[in-house]
């Protein structure tokens, strides 16, 4: 079984509760991050909008680290990994994708039926494999 996650853009709200769950879950150290939430705005720091008032935009993009396991020893016993069972929004779906039961294909299939553009990180990011992104074409 190959698993994946796939992150809804269009869902997430930069809360980074899917990192804490992380680190909380594993007990990671201060430092230590196996999965950060990127900022999309304007470049100049975290949270903050590009373009100029009233015409502000803003989105956020959990980058997962080479590091994620995951969540493999949880997955064993039949739960789902911090960052996805912990999202408000449910932005974060896992699973395998070849499972069309599983919570990631119909969640590929939703994205795909709203003619969302899916896409994976590009290899000079350094990230974690098998993490798909869905987002308004």
């Amino acid at each position: 079984m190959a698993v994946g996650i796939l992150v809804d853009l269009e869902r997430c709200v930069g809360c980074w509760t899917c990192s804490m769950a992380c680190k909380m879950g594993w007990s990671l150290e201060d430092e230590e991050y196996r999965l950060f939430v990127r900022t999309l705005g304007s470049g100049a720091g975290i949270d903050r909008p590009q373009g100029v008032y009233p015409d502000l935009k803003m989105s956020w993009q959990p980058i997962y680290q080479k590091s994620c396991t995951f969540c493999a020893p949880r997955v064993a016993d039949g739960d789902k990994p911090f960052c996805s069972c912990s999202c408000p929004t449910n932005a974060i779906s896992f699973g395998d994708p070849a499972d069309e039961n599983s919570d990631i294909a119909k969640e590929m299939k939703r994205c795909k039926d709203m003619k969302y553009r899916i896409f994976e990180m590009p290899a000079y990011e350094g990230s974690k494999a098998n993490i798909s992104y869905a987002t308004k074409a």
